[in-house]
């Protein structure tokens, strides 16, 4: 049984995309036990930044009971899956499902999952006015949907098609998200392209300890005005802006001319979408996407 399956970026990493491992119990963990066999398709899928990506695929190699799994030292050792290292089994269909880590794919650059692609897979999905095409895929893939052999061959085609389109695209990580890669790479690559701040920025200090705190990056124009650049791999609230300040108000207070300070983060928490798009005084939002490009929030 090939399968579409749907997950949400937790603290505990499953499925992990690093050693092609997914973890599942009751009937989901049931299905896995009776229905997939070795060398099935699993696709996966999130939503980021709203909009719907499948972001990698296994080939299946077993499915293995988690507590036959804890008698096997190599499996033990060799894989981190929360399901595996968890003090309790769930139930007795308690599930890891290992992919092939030579066919298993993790993507370079997601596949966008939309309304052409859906209705492609002929997953009948009902997109009805006022409502989101993201919305609409989401309500549909919620839970597990089987996918066909002529399915599978039509999404390898897809991925293959977009993966060659993406091949000359500059900064494409294999990762499924910039939320993945570590903040260094994103730090590196803010440098190089700081004209997206304004041109004749001038670089003064990377990782600048001060007393009120360690400050990313630092800037300053032709006029001499400072700018601070705080950088987040996750979306913001109200502690990342008045973490900002603080370095505002102490680079005010060194005599460093006007400052003005950016956060670079994923997006905003949905809690504070409003307040922040109101305006804040001397500091802009950018986020960052995927493709590791930056733009004004």
């Amino acid at each position: 049984m090939h399968l579409l399956i749907p997950y949400i970026q937790l603290d505990e990493v499953d499925p992990d995309f690093d050693e092609f491992s997914y973890g599942d119990a009751g009937s989901r963990g049931k299905k896995l036990l009776t229905k997939v066999k070795k060398g099935d398709y699993v696709f996966f899928h999130t939503t980021i930044h709203r909009t719907k990506l499948i972001t990698a695929y296994y080939v299946v190699d077993r499915c293995v009971r988690v507590s036959d799994a804890r008698e096997n030292c190599n499996i033990m050792t060799k894989y981190r899956n929360p399901h595996l290292h968890r003090e309790r089994i769930i139930d007795e269909h308690d599930m890891v499902l290992l992919g092939d880590p030579i066919e298993s794919r993790r993507l370079g650059r997601p596949l966008v999952f939309d309304r052409k692609l859906a209705k492609k897979l002929g997953l009948g999905i009902e997109f009805r006015k006022g409502v989101t095409e993201s919305q609409a895929i989401g309500s549909a893939t919620r839970s597990w949907r089987e996918l066909s052999q002529e399915d599978v061959e039509l999404l390898l085609d897809e991925i293959k098609e977009s993966q060659e389109a993406g091949a000359d695209t500059d900064r494409i990580y294999t990762t499924e998200e910039v939320a993945e890669i570590i903040e260094k790479d994103l730090e590196n690559f803010i440098v190089q392209e700081r004209e997206v701040f304004g041109r004749g920025l001038r670089l003064i200090a990377r990782q600048l300890d001060t007393p009120v705190g360690r400050i990313d990056l630092l800037f300053e124009n032709k006029r001499g005005d400072s700018i601070v650049v705080e950088l987040k791999m996750g979306r913001i609230g109200r502690d990342a802006i008045s973490q900002l300040h603080r370095y505002m108000d102490y680079l005010k207070k060194k005599g460093k001319g006007e400052v003005r300070g950016i956060v670079v983060c994923e997006g905003v928490l949905p809690a504070f979408e409003n307040e922040f798009a109101k305006g804040l005084e001397n500091i802009k939002i950018y986020h960052h996407g995927w493709q590791l490009a930056v733009k004004e929030w």
